[in-house]
């Protein structure tokens, strides 16, 4: 969108016919697509097939003009330089065939109004459920300084159309957009974090393929600290066997840094930390079955018995690390005995 609103000011739009008209369909798409960044990272909730329907009103604008966008170069350009002139008039988008005139630019700012709540309530009802002083402090601010002048996109047309004057109108709100693109790409140069939502694991992960070099920061003597620590924390109190252990909590149990600990679990036992804790956990189970004083457990107490929240998780760790189902090694060692 930024593209198209500096073609229009400098007027090279005239270079670039085929862009003619295709402004609204990013407004229409731009919005929509924010909203379910935010869901997902707020929720983890991916996309659907019923979500194609917040995508109708960019299917029937470009329905709508569709005889516009099959018209010749040529035909294009006549069309830009009868409206160049006026940008308020060249936004307008009123030469619709099923709408009224002047139809697009109010519905537009309705529908990034409707989304910009939507996104505004998933924001405020998560900012208070999360932690938002760890590591997705950083996230939140930005997502707020990013509604907040999104606000100023649509919001001062909606108050103001009627009295401020259009070509006006139009410079306030598009100059917002640039505002707006050029504070994104700031904040994602320096501030890269954000682009992880509130995935702290992988954020440590990219920072360490981006610099290898802190690999050899982990000196021999530090390994070898952090080997007598894991080895107490987990073969030794067996933290693993407490549902929903995570990187961060063995990096708390051992004293070290979440960066140093992956760079140890990555380069030094050539696995990461989700394959090392259910390792772990599936030779927990295996010591149960083995005692003989578990028979009675079913495989879903077997695998709550062993750290895992759930028996399709436990089957198919164990099927990874066994290359046999849970069922079939019991079988087999009742056959042996």
């Amino acid at each position: 969108m930024s593209l198209i609103i500096w073609l229009l000011t400098s007027q090279y739009h005239l270079h670039f016919p085929f862009f003619y008209r295709t402004g609204n369909i990013a407004g229409f798409i731009f919005m929509p697509l924010m909203y379910f960044y935010i869901r997902m990272v707020l929720t983890g909730r991916g996309l659907k097939w019923k979500d194609m329907v917040h995508l109708l009103p960019a299917l029937v604008f470009i329905v709508d003009f569709w005889p516009v966008y099959m018209l010749d170069n040529s035909e294009k350009i006549m069309l830009i330089q009868s409206e160049i002139s006026n940008p308020s008039l060249f936004a307008s988008f009123s030469r619709s065939r099923f709408f009224p005139a002047d139809f697009y630019t109010p519905f537009r700012s309705l529908v990034l109004a409707f989304y910009w709540v939507l996104s505004a309530i998933l924001v405020w009802i998560n900012a208070r459920k999360q932690e938002v002083f760890g590591f997705a402090k950083e996230w939140f601010i930005w997502i707020k300084i990013f509604l907040g002048l999104e606000l100023l996109v649509f919001f001062p047309f909606l108050l103001l159309f009627w009295a401020v004057n259009p070509i006006m109108n139009f410079f306030l709100v598009h100059f917002t957009i640039v505002i707006l693109t050029f504070v994104t790409g700031f904040s994602l140069v320096f501030f890269p974090k954000i682009l992880y939502g509130l995935d702290q694991d992988l954020f440590e992960e990219h920072v360490i393929k981006i610099k290898p070099e802190r690999v050899e920061n982990l000196s021999e003597q530090k390994a070898k600290d952090i080997k007598e620590k894991l080895d107490q924390v987990l073969d030794k109190d067996k933290k693993f066997l407490q549902l929903g252990y995570t990187i961060h909590a063995l990096a708390a149990d051992i004293d070290i840094p979440v960066y140093l600990l992956t760079l140890y679990i990555n380069h030094h036992l050539n696995t990461n930390f989700s394959d090392l804790i259910n390792q772990k956990r599936i030779e927990e189970s295996c010591n149960l079955i083995k005692s003989g004083k578990f028979g009675h457990l079913s495989l879903i107490g077997l695998a709550e018995k062993s750290g895992f929240s759930n028996r399709n998780s436990f089957t198919l760790a164990f099927q990874k690390f066994k290359n046999v189902s849970p069922s079939v090694y019991i079988r087999s060692l009742k056959a042996k005995a």
